[in-house]
């Protein structure tokens, strides 16, 4: 569990109510990733949305069908949200998170998080919301980088 505390200190958090943030908080934990490594791959099962606290993650999409070659289309840093997926059906990862930097991130139950919504509408409203805001800037992110690529 962290503290509702943390969670408040988050654009992505506001709006809810004290309640509504201890519930998040009673289902998230800490976790710590080394630099270098993936934190999820694409393709695989999202179950954990993620808040960064500290360090740097590089969102990357494959770039061949093995998944082997990836390109970055993002790079987060301090308080950026990432793995939407989680609380998106099907709870399919859309891309790879690497930990560019040692990552330290609130990890929050995907599955713990959707039984919320469907007991708090206010919630599900406010964190969908937000949701679709991260999606939107991603995929305007993936668009940039992928006109970078093409040939003039």
């Amino acid at each position: 569990m962290v503290s509702p505390e943390l969670l408040r200190r988050f654009p992505f958090f506001a709006g809810l109510t004290e309640e509504e943030l201890k519930s998040i908080a009673m289902i998230s934990e800490e976790e710590k990733y080394e630099a270098n490594t993936f934190i999820f791959r694409e393709r695989g099962k999202a179950d954990k949305l993620f808040v960064l606290i500290e360090g740097t993650v590089d969102i990357k999409v494959n770039t061949d069908e093995e998944g082997l070659q990836h390109e970055t289309v993002s790079t987060l840093t301090h308080g950026d949200i990432f793995c939407w997926s989680a609380v998106v059906e099907p709870q399919t990862l859309t891309a790879s998170a690497y930990a560019d930097t040692p990552v330290t991130v609130v990890a929050i139950d995907g599955a713990g998080l959707r039984a919320m919504f469907e007991l708090d509408c206010h919630l599900g409203y406010r964190i969908l919301q937000k949701s679709a805001e991260i999606i939107s800037s991603r995929l305007k992110d993936t668009r940039i980088q992928m006109l970078s690529l093409v040939p003039k």
